[in-house]
């Protein structure tokens, strides 16, 4: 039986190239068609991005000859002095109505519904023997002042609670009463109602 034996080392071996003519040829072959790839894809987009900025130069051009027919239009108008001068009333009156409006949102306007209901509680409230000779209503009816004449002292207690079954606002109040004489032997008493609304 033949054996052979090798006596080369690996090292001692005639190396083979790793890069040989045909993986040359394949990796340049490789690389030509990748940067045909790329250039194409370039074209198509300048061509792509050269419609589209076509496109956009033809809307340009509208727009700018619808505009500059609004342009002559608002010349136009611009001249007409009637409605230049129509134009310069309304702001006026729109300034004004603002101008009304916001002192109307900043002041407190009180009672806005009148003071007839006050008028009809004191005259249900009023009977024999007592009337009134001066009223006072202040910050829109949230403060009255009546003065009057009553035959008895008693009366004028009686008088409140009248005033503060009414319908009104004011039997909301709370009155303070003043009852006073001029003489001892005079037999009118003078009486003044204040109020402390609660």
């Amino acid at each position: 039986m033949k054996q052979q034996i090798n006596l080369y080392l690996p090292e001692f071996r005639v190396k083979k190239d790793a890069v040989t003519p045909l993986l040359m040829g394949q990796i340049l072959g490789a690389m030509i068609i990748l940067m045909v790839l790329v250039s194409a894809f370039d074209i198509y987009r300048q061509w792509s991005l050269q419609s589209e900025l076509a496109a956009l130069e033809v809307t340009l051009q509208e727009e700018t000859r619808q505009t500059e027919q609004l342009d002559e239009q608002l010349a136009r108008r611009s001249q007409d002095t009637a409605l230049t001068d129509r134009l310069e009333m309304v702001e006026a009156r729109l300034e004004a109505s603002m101008q009304i409006q916001d002192f109307l949102s900043r002041t407190q306007l009180g009672n806005v519904i009148g003071f007839s209901e006050f008028f009809k509680d004191l005259s249900r409230a009023s009977f024999d023997g007592i009337s009134i000779t001066e009223f006072e209503f202040s910050e829109g009816g949230r403060s009255v002042v009546l003065q009057g004449q009553a035959m008895d002292s008693a009366m004028v207690p009686r008088f409140v609670d009248n005033i503060e079954r009414g319908e009104s606002p004011l039997k909301s109040h709370r009155f303070s009463p003043l009852i006073s004489r001029s003489d001892v032997t005079d037999q009118i008493f003078q009486f003044e109602l204040v109020t402390n609304r609660e």
